[in-house]
């Protein structure tokens, strides 16, 4: 809880200070020449990645926890 309650004034804090920070580099660079959708669309990628990965993972150990309980009895 207290992990949770730090992680969200920190989480605050970043984005009160966004808010009144001037375009930094990367923000005119990625912006700029429209790479932006290409950082998002890797991004996106990679976490769809990582989820069905998570949930072959997740089937895959149902399946063998089902085969033990089968054979213990």
């Amino acid at each position: 809880m207290r992990t949770l309650l730090s992680f969200f004034l920190l989480l605050t804090t970043v984005v009160a200070n966004a808010q009144n920070a001037a375009p930094s580099w990367l923000e005119n660079t990625l912006y700029g020449n429209g790479k932006i959708n290409v950082v998002v669309a890797v991004i996106a990628v990679i976490i769809l990645g990582i989820g069905f990965w998570l949930w072959r993972m997740d089937r895959r150990i149902s399946g063998l926890e089902k085969d033990q309980r089968q054979k213990q009895r």
